[in-house]
C-alpha cells in the first residue's frame, strides 16, 4: 500500500533493445570470430536484424528474422576490424541491406564489440558490461532489474574505479549466480572471502528481479534484497570483500573474470541488466512492502507450527493451541519501511522477538526500538500455495530462522537448516480497516484518502508515535481502530459515517501529541554527539538583557563545544541570572547542549537563562531563553531546546516554515505533530523538529515519522540538503 518515495534514475543499463517489440540480448560469443544474439517475445511483423559493418560503419552482412514466437538465435560471422550491432523493428519492408540508410528504432545499439584480427571478443575479460555513476559514499541503495536468460557462474558487483579492476576480488558488494541461486559471501574487507556462499532464492530463467544492495561505506556493510513477484529475500548483514570510501560503478560479469573498468569489452551475455537507480537520499530508503495475501496487511492471522497456533504473551512464544483460542493467538503483520515485517501479539501488543544467538527462545517483548530484533523477512516455503499461506521467517539481521525447540513448544532462533514452516491463517473478521473497506463510506474516500490511512495503519508509523510517549490508546492506529469501529457499529447512517471521516481528516483532529509534542526517551549516544565536551572561560559579572530589556546581574560566560578528536564545533555566550534556580538550569544546560547533535545546534550564539516565573523557553534569530523558577532535570532541557533550536533553523534558513512548501506539506499530511503546533507555521516545524529528534538514530521511529508526516519529511529533508549539507540520521554514520 505505501507509496515508493521518488528517486534519481541514473539510466538504463545498455544491455539489451527494447522497442515495444522483440528483446534482443547478445549471447556467447563462440568460437573463431562467431557471434551469436538471443531474440526474446517474438511479435507477429516483427523485425530483427544483427548486422556486422565494417570501419566505415558500412553494413557487409546481415542475418534477420520475421517471425511468431518465443525465442530465437541469430549467428553471424566477422572479420578483422568488424563490429557486430542489433536491431529491432516493425516495418516488414524493409531488407538487411537497407539497414543503413533506413530510420531504425534501435533505442539500444550495441557499437562495443569491436574485434581485431588476433583476438576473440575480450574473452579473458569475460565481462558483460558496466556503468558508472557519481560516486556515493555512506549510506546507499542501489537497484537493477535483472533478467536471468541462462544460467550460469555470474555475479552482480559494485566498485570503486579507483581500484583499476571489478572483478569478484575487489568488489565492495557482490551477488552472485551461483548455479541455481543467487548467493552472497561474507567479505573479509582485505579482497578475501570470510565465509562460504550463502542462498538467498533460487534462479529461474526468463524471470526478472529486483535486486536491491543497501549498504554503507562507512562501515562497509551491506544486504541484498531480491524481490520477484511477491516473493522477497534478504541476506543479513555482510561485509564487503574489499573496503572502498565510496562506489561508482556496477559490472555484471561472468566466469569469475577480471575486467579492467575502463576496458569496454562484452561477453558471455548470459543474462540482462536494466533500469539502474542509485539512490542516496535516507528518506527514499523504503521498499514497497510485500503483502502476505491480496488485501490489507493490517489483519490479523493466526501463526501455525505443526498443525498448532502459537500464542505470544507468555514472555516467549509457544506453539500450543488447537485453535485460535484467544487474542494472545491473533497477529497482526507490521510492514517495517524495510521488506521486513513485525508480527504483534493483540493481546499483549508484544512483538516477535529475535535473540543474539541460534537455539535461544524466540521471545515476545515490547517494541524494540533500537535494533533490527523484530524485523522478519517472510520466505515462501515449497508447499506454499493460495490456500496454504506457508513462509519461512527470517531474521533480517542474523540471516537465522524461527524453528522448533528440540524437546517442548518454545520458538526458537536456528540455521537454516532448522527452520520451521510457519503457516499464516487470515482471520478476516478480526480487522477493523478490512471491515470499514468493505463499506460504501470508504469507497466515498479519494484514493489519497486511503493510501493515506492505509500506509500508517499497516506500517510502523501506526505504532511508533503515541500520546505522552506511550503506546496505548492514542497511537493513530488505535485511534483509527476507534474511528473504524465506530463507523461499524451499525449505529450511525451513511452520512454520519461520512462526518466522522470528515472530522478525521480535519487538522484539528488529527494531532499526534495533545499540547506539544512530548519527550521520549532518546539514546544519550546520538550520532554527532558522541564524546563532545564544553570548555567555560572565565565568567564577567555584570547587568545583562535577559529579556526584552529586562536587566537583571548575573554572569556572562564563553563555552567552547568540542567533538570527540578535540575539534572545536562552536562557542557560545551563555548568560546565567544571580540566582540559584538559573544556576542549577545552566549546569544542566551544559549537560543537554553536547547531546544535541551539532547540526540542531548549528546556528546557536547565545543562551540567556533566568529565575522567571513565566515558566517559558524562547527561541529566534541565533538567541534562547530558559525562563523557569523552577530547576529542570536534562532530559527535559534536552528536548525543549531541540524545539526551540527548531524555531533557530527556521529563521535562520530564510523562514523555512512560512513557505509555501511547508505550507503545503501541512495540508497534505493526514496528521499534525501537536495541537500547540496547530497554533501558526512556525510552531508546528519546530514540534516537527522536536519529533524529528526523537527519531533520531532510531531507524524505526524515523521510517514511522517520514511515514505519518511524508510531506513534512520531504520537506525538512529538502531543507538539509539544500542549506544544511544534507546533514541527518543516515548521513551522520548511524548503521544497523
Amino acid at each position: 500500500m505505501k507509496k515508493v518515495l521518488s528517486i534519481i534514475t541514473i539510466i538504463s543499463m545498455l544491455f539489451a533493445v527494447n522497442v515495444n517489440a522483440a528483446e534482443v540480448v547478445w549471447s556467447e560469443y563462440k568460437t573463431g570470430t562467431e557471434v551469436d544474439a538471443y531474440v526474446h517475445d517474438i511479435k507477429a511483423g516483427d523485425k530483427v536484424t544483427i548486422g556486422v559493418f565494417n570501419k566505415d560503419n558500412e553494413l557487409v552482412r546481415a542475418k534477420s528474422i520475421v517471425s511468431e514466437g518465443e525465442s530465437t538465435e541469430l549467428k553471424v560471422n566477422t572479420q578483422g576490424g568488424e563490429y557486430a550491432r542489433t536491431f529491432v523493428w516493425e516495418d516488414g519492408s524493409l531488407a538487411p541491406a537497407d539497414v543503413v540508410n533506413s530510420l531504425i528504432t534501435a533505442d539500444g545499439i550495441k557499437e562495443d564489440a569491436i574485434f581485431s584480427d588476433n583476438q576473440q571478443p575480450n574473452r579473458s575479460n569475460a565481462v558483460t558490461g558496466y556503468r558508472s555513476f557519481d560516486a556515493v559514499s555512506g549510506e546507499y541503495m542501489i537497484k537493477i532489474y535483472v533478467t536471468v536468460w541462462k544460467k550460469g557462474d555470474n555475479a552482480i558487483v559494485l566498485g570503486d574505479s579507483s581500484n583499476g579492476t571489478l572483478h569478484y576480488g575487489t568488489s565492495c558488494a557482490t551477488l552472485l549466480f551461483n548455479g541455481d541461486n543467487f548467493a552472497v559471501r561474507d567479505g573479509a574487507g582485505d579482497g578475501n572471502y570470510a565465509a562460504n556462499a550463502v542462498n538467498l532464492c533460487a534462479v529461474d530463467v526468463n524471470k526478472t528481479y529486483e535486486v536491491v544492495f543497501w549498504g554503507n561505506t562507512t562501515t562497509d556493510t551491506y544486504k541484498v534484497i531480491i524481490t520477484q513477484g511477491k516473493n522477497r529475500y534478504t541476506s543479513g548483514t555482510i561485509h564487503s570483500r574489499t573496503n572502498g570510501e565510496s562506489i561508482d560503478t556496477i559490472a555484471l560479469i561472468s566466469n569469475g573474470k577480471n575486467t579492467s573498468v575502463t576496458n569496454e569489452g562484452y561477453s558471455n551475455f548470459a543474462f540482462t541488466g536494466k533500469n539502474l537507480t542509485v539512490i542516496t537520499n535516507p528518506e527514499d530508503m523504503m521498499l514497497e512492502p510485500i503483502h502476505i495475501y491480496d488485501g490489507f496487511e493490517g489483519i490479523y492471522y493466526g501463526i501455525m507450527v505443526d498443525g498448532k497456533y502459537v500464542r505470544g504473551n507468555n514472555g516467549k512464544l509457544t506453539y500450543d493451541y488447537d485453535s485460535v483460542k484467544d487474542d494472545s493467538a491473533k497477529f497482526l503483520p507490521r510492514n517495517m519501511g524495510d521488506g521486513s515485517h513485525a508480527f504483534v501479539c493483540r493481546s499483549s501488543n508484544n512483538r516477535m522477538t529475535a535473540p543474539s544467538t541460534v537455539l535461544q527462545n524466540i521471545a515476545s517483548s515490547a517494541y524494540a526500538t533500537n535494533d533490527d530484533s523484530q524485523h522478519w523477512v517472510m520466505e515462501k516455503s515449497e508447499n506454499w500455495a493460495e490456500d496454504n499461506l506457508s513462509y519461512y521467517l527470517k531474521h533480517i539481521e542474523t540471516g537465522n530462522y524461527i524453528g522448533k525447540a528440540i524437546i517442548g513448544s518454545n520458538l526458537t532462533l536456528r540455521g537454516e537448516s532448522s527452520k520451521a514452516e510457519v503457516t499464516f491463517v487470515p482471520l478476516y473478521e478480526e480487522s477493523p480497516l478490512y471491515l470499514v473497506s468493505k463499506t460504501q463510506v470508504y469507497d466515498n474516500l479519494t484514493d489519497r484518502q486511503r493510501f493515506m490511512i492505509e500506509s500508517v495503519y499497516e506500517s510502523v508509523a501506526g505504532d511508533i508515535f503515541g500520546r505522552y510517549g506511550g503506546y496505548t490508546d492514542w497511537t493513530p492506529r488505535i485511534r483509527m481502530d476507534n474511528l473504524f469501529n465506530e463507523v461499524l457499529s451499525g449505529g450511525l447512517t451513511e452520512s454520519e459515517q461520512q462526518t466522522k471521516f470528515s472530522e478525521f481528516f480535519n487538522d484539528t483532529n488529527g494531532f499526534i501529541y495533545s499540547g506539544q509534542a512530548n519527550y521520549e526517551t532518546v539514546s544519550l549516544e546520538l550520532p554527532g554527539s558522541v564524546g563532545c565536551y564544553t570548555e567555560v572561560g572565565d565568567g564577567e559579572e555584570g547587568t545583562y538583557d535577559f529579556w526584552r530589556s529586562t536587566m537583571l546581574s548575573g554572569v556572562k560566560y564563553p563555552v567552547t563545544i568540542y567533538d570527540a578528536d578535540g575539534n572545536k564545533e562552536q562557542t557560545l555566550t551563555v548568560y546565567v541570572h544571580n540566582n540559584d534556580v538559573a544556576e542549577h538550569n545552566y549546569s544542566i544546560f551544559l549537560q543537554a547542549i553536547i547531546q544535541i547533535p551539532y547540526q540542531f545546534r548549528t546556528h546557536l550564539k547565545n543562551v540567556k537563562i533566568r529565575n522567571d516565573s513565566a515558566n517559558s523557553f524562547n527561541g529566534g534569530g541565533n538567541d534562547v531563553y530558559v525562563r523557569l523558577n523552577w530547576k529542570m532535570d536534562r532530559g527535559g532541557m534536552r528536548s525543549t531546546l531541540v524545539h526551540e533550536l527548531g524555531h533557530v533553523i527556521d529563521q535562520n534558513n530564510g523562514n523555512w516554515a512560512s513557505g509555501s512548501g511547508w505550507s503545503w506539506a501541512i495540508g497534505q499530511d493526514l496528521f499534525t505533530p501537536s495541537t500547540y503546533g496547530a497554533n501558526n507555521n512556525a510552531e508546528d516545524f519546530a514540534e516537527f523538529c522536536r519529533m524529528y529528534f526523537q527519531a533520531y538514530s532510531c531507524r524505526d521511529r524515523q521510517r514511522g515519522l517520514a511515514i505519518i508526516m511524508p510531506e513534512r519529511y520531504a520537506s525538512f529533508g529538502r531543507l538539509r540538503k539544500q542549506n544544511m549539507s544534507g546533514w541527518g540520521l543516515w548521513e551522520d554514520g548511524y548503521t544497523s
